[in-house]
């Protein structure tokens, strides 16, 4: 019986090859995410002055819009399938948290609709409500979810069981989506902010973003669920144990907060004495290592 030796941390370099196993094309990641979190972020920069949505719109969302389009045609990559679930869902969960929202509005008179006024920066016009819900959907509802899902690609979330997929979306659309729509009210010049910042909006506006991230997080699981674990970087042969170096999703099983596992060595741990499993704890920057 061989006894392994003790655990040994794996370096840098091979943790952002293991990132780079599941985006192999970082480049048309870099645009996807740059284009879905365009939207979001134009409203605060309408809301401060630094640029007007109808500006981003034209001179910016709508070219690059065309670059990635040509190359979806003319030169697909897989994370072309991930982008569209997470465009498809994002669109879900926004539903989903219009279902909450617009009764507290136009029922209960809770708060307003302050879409219509998104709508007048993007066509620059006073109002459009049209424009407004086009820009929440397509934009911010959207683009939110494009980015959750590329983001959950690359830390491996189909491993990860259904409940820490949806605490990372839920988390997600907290902070920094929440806490950045409130830091942007709270600060916004005199007559630019989107709503009164009061106990009611604050309690209705967070509990809409909870909505939003758990059917984001229901559809993010049920995607990879559906889809099953990444296959194998390419040129790699799982079936030689002695040889072998790849990342494998782990069932993480009741280990805490979603976590990355990467498997240094073979499969077969027996086969070679030096492999390890290293606990990566994603956000609070600490790590953990294990012995056999």
């Amino acid at each position: 019986m061989v006894t392994e030796q003790p655990a040994r941390l794996v370096p840098i370099p091979q943790l952002l090859h293991a990132v780079s196993d599941r985006i192999p094309n970082p480049a048309r990641c870099c645009l996807y995410l740059l284009l879905a979190s365009t939207p979001l972020l134009a409203v605060s920069a309408e809301v401060f002055g630094v640029v007007s949505l109808r500006t981003v719109s034209s001179a910016f969302l709508l070219p690059l819009l065309g670059i990635l389009a040509a190359l979806v045609v003319f030169n697909p990559d897989r994370i072309d399938r991930t982008a569209l679930s997470g465009f498809a869902w994002g669109l879900a969960a926004c539903a989903g948290y219009d279902a909450f929202r617009l009764p507290s509005v136009y029922l209960l008179h809770l708060w307003g609709d302050f879409f219509g006024r998104i709508g007048g920066w993007a066509t620059g016009t006073s109002s459009d409500y049209l424009a407004g819900y086009l820009w929440r959907y397509l934009g911010d509802g959207a683009g939110i979810g494009v980015v959750v899902f590329i983001l959950a690609s690359a830390l491996g979330a189909a491993s990860w069981p259904r409940r820490r997929v949806v605490g990372l979306t839920v988390a997600f659309a907290v902070c920094p989506v929440w806490a950045g729509l409130v830091l942007t009210d709270g600060l916004a010049p005199a007559g630019r902010a989107l709503f009164p910042l009061d106990a009611t909006t604050l309690a209705l506006s967070l509990a809409g973003h909870l909505v939003y991230g758990a059917v984001l997080g229901y559809g993010l699981w049920l995607s990879q669920h559906r889809a099953g674990p990444s296959p194998a970087p390419a040129g790699q042969d799982l079936s030689d144990a002695g040889r072998a170096q790849w990342q494998v999703p782990v069932d993480m099983g009741e280990l805490g907060p979603p976590v990355i596992w990467l498997a240094t060595g073979p499969k077969d741990r027996s086969a070679c004495p030096q492999s390890a499993l290293v606990r990566l704890k994603s956000w609070c920057g600490c790590s953990r290592w294990l012995g056999g």
